[in-house]
């Protein structure tokens, strides 16, 4: 992978986490005015979009094992979100369980972990 590309997504992986946890501090302790917490959740939109734009960017300078341990990772963390999607879904019809305000937010960061779990099992299969 060419450095400069590899660095480029690592600096925005970066600045989005940073942007995200304090946009989410600012949402949670503070009563904002309905203007400004839609500036701070576009903001935050916008900059996962160009993380995004540059990772799969990215992905075009690899060999084409490399590519390959990605696809498998994206695909394992597909199909690990789509469980947990599925199971949260089914334990929220059921009554009196308790977990009816589970927030969507403290969910979101299992998304990334899925895709690790799924790099480090693709990544072993390839050695």
């Amino acid at each position: 992978m060419k450095n400069g590309m590899h660095i480029k997504s690592i600096f925005w992986a970066l600045i989005f986490s940073v942007s995200f946890a304090v946009g989410v501090y600012c949402l949670s302790k503070y009563s904002l005015p309905i203007p400004l917490a839609l500036l701070i959740i576009v903001f935050n939109s916008l900059l996962f979009g160009v993380y995004t734009f540059k990772s799969i960017r990215s992905i075009s300078s690899l060999d084409e094992v490399q590519i390959r341990i990605q696809l498998e990772a994206v695909s394992v963390a597909f199909f690990m979100s789509l469980l947990l999607v599925m199971i949260l879904g089914m334990v929220g019809l059921v009554k009196n369980l308790g977990l009816d305000n589970i927030s969507y937010l403290y969910i979101f960061p299992l998304f990334f972990f899925f895709y690790f779990i799924g790099f480090f099992i693709s990544k072993r299969k390839y050695r």
